[in-house]
Protein backbone atom coordinates (compact mmCIF):
# COMPACT_ATOMS: atom_id res chain seq x y z
CA UNK A 1 0.00 0.00 0.00
CA UNK A 2 1.24 3.46 -0.88
CA UNK A 3 1.02 6.89 0.41
CA UNK A 4 -1.02 9.54 -1.51
CA UNK A 5 0.47 12.64 -1.92
CA UNK A 6 -2.50 14.23 -0.17
CA UNK A 7 -2.23 12.09 3.02
CA UNK A 8 1.90 12.26 3.20
CA UNK A 9 1.46 15.99 3.46
CA UNK A 10 -0.98 15.70 5.98
CA UNK A 11 1.19 13.22 7.45
CA UNK A 12 4.32 15.55 7.29
CA UNK A 13 2.46 18.16 8.82
CA UNK A 14 1.40 16.14 12.02
CA UNK A 15 5.23 14.87 12.38
CA UNK A 16 6.43 18.69 12.04
CA UNK A 17 4.06 19.59 14.58
CA UNK A 18 4.97 16.42 16.86
CA UNK A 19 8.74 16.54 16.60
CA UNK A 20 9.73 20.29 15.44
CA UNK A 21 11.67 21.00 12.40
CA UNK A 22 13.98 17.64 12.07
CA UNK A 23 10.60 16.17 11.19
CA UNK A 24 10.46 18.84 7.70
CA UNK A 25 13.03 16.59 5.93
CA UNK A 26 11.35 13.28 6.49
CA UNK A 27 10.09 12.04 3.30
CA UNK A 28 6.65 10.40 4.22
CA UNK A 29 6.76 6.79 3.72
CA UNK A 30 4.65 3.63 4.91
CA UNK A 31 6.94 3.02 8.08
CA UNK A 32 6.43 6.70 8.88
CA UNK A 33 2.64 6.35 8.58
CA UNK A 34 2.56 2.74 10.58
CA UNK A 35 4.56 4.34 13.45
CA UNK A 36 2.23 6.69 13.73
CA UNK A 37 -0.61 4.62 13.38
CA UNK A 38 0.89 2.86 16.67
CA UNK A 39 2.25 6.28 18.26
CA UNK A 40 -1.52 7.18 18.26
CA UNK A 41 -3.13 4.15 19.55
CA UNK A 42 0.45 3.84 22.78
CA UNK A 43 -1.42 7.22 23.83
CA UNK A 44 -4.90 6.32 23.60
CA UNK A 45 -4.88 4.53 26.68
CA UNK A 46 -2.70 7.82 28.81
CA UNK A 47 -5.60 9.98 26.78
CA UNK A 48 -8.40 7.65 28.42
CA UNK A 49 -6.72 7.56 31.62
CA UNK A 50 -6.40 11.67 32.00
CA UNK A 51 -10.46 11.54 31.39
CA UNK A 52 -10.77 10.57 34.71
CA UNK A 53 -8.57 12.94 36.55
CA UNK A 54 -10.72 15.03 38.76
CA UNK A 55 -10.67 19.07 38.63
CA UNK A 56 -9.66 21.01 41.56
CA UNK A 57 -11.42 20.88 45.18
CA UNK A 58 -13.15 24.04 46.35
CA UNK A 59 -12.34 25.53 49.71
CA UNK A 60 -14.24 23.82 52.66
CA UNK A 61 -15.55 20.56 50.78
CA UNK A 62 -15.71 17.46 52.08
CA UNK A 63 -13.14 15.63 50.06
CA UNK A 64 -14.36 12.10 49.57
CA UNK A 65 -18.00 13.30 48.83
CA UNK A 66 -16.38 15.68 46.07
CA UNK A 67 -13.93 12.64 44.65
CA UNK A 68 -17.06 10.71 44.13
CA UNK A 69 -19.30 13.17 42.46
CA UNK A 70 -16.22 14.75 40.49
CA UNK A 71 -15.25 10.64 39.30
CA UNK A 72 -18.84 10.19 38.18
CA UNK A 73 -18.79 13.56 36.75
CA UNK A 74 -15.64 12.68 34.69
CA UNK A 75 -17.08 9.76 33.54
CA UNK A 76 -20.17 10.61 32.38
CA UNK A 77 -18.47 13.73 30.30
CA UNK A 78 -16.12 10.96 28.77
CA UNK A 79 -19.17 9.72 27.40
CA UNK A 80 -20.57 12.15 25.97
CA UNK A 81 -17.63 14.31 24.58
CA UNK A 82 -15.62 11.10 23.74
CA UNK A 83 -11.98 12.97 23.21
CA UNK A 84 -9.80 11.51 20.94
CA UNK A 85 -6.25 12.44 22.27
CA UNK A 86 -5.16 14.61 24.96
CA UNK A 87 -1.34 16.68 23.62
CA UNK A 88 0.42 15.39 26.73
CA UNK A 89 0.15 11.93 26.02
CA UNK A 90 0.77 12.38 22.24
CA UNK A 91 4.08 14.11 23.21
CA UNK A 92 4.99 11.36 25.55
CA UNK A 93 4.82 8.47 23.33
CA UNK A 94 5.86 10.24 20.37
CA UNK A 95 9.36 11.18 23.03
CA UNK A 96 9.27 7.59 23.46
CA UNK A 97 9.21 6.88 19.49
CA UNK A 98 11.45 9.69 18.35
CA UNK A 99 14.35 7.17 17.29
CA UNK A 100 12.12 4.57 15.89
CA UNK A 101 10.79 7.75 13.52
CA UNK A 102 13.86 8.62 12.95
CA UNK A 103 15.34 5.28 11.55
CA UNK A 104 12.01 4.90 9.62
CA UNK A 105 12.57 8.44 7.81
CA UNK A 106 15.83 7.05 6.67
CA UNK A 107 14.40 4.17 5.83
CA UNK A 108 16.00 1.84 7.88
Amino acid sequence: MTVDIYDREHLKQFLVTLFGQQAASWHPNEQLFNLTYELVEESGSCSEAIKYVPGPLGPARNAYKWMAREARSKFLQALSENRDHYTICIGAAAYRMVHRFQLAAQGV
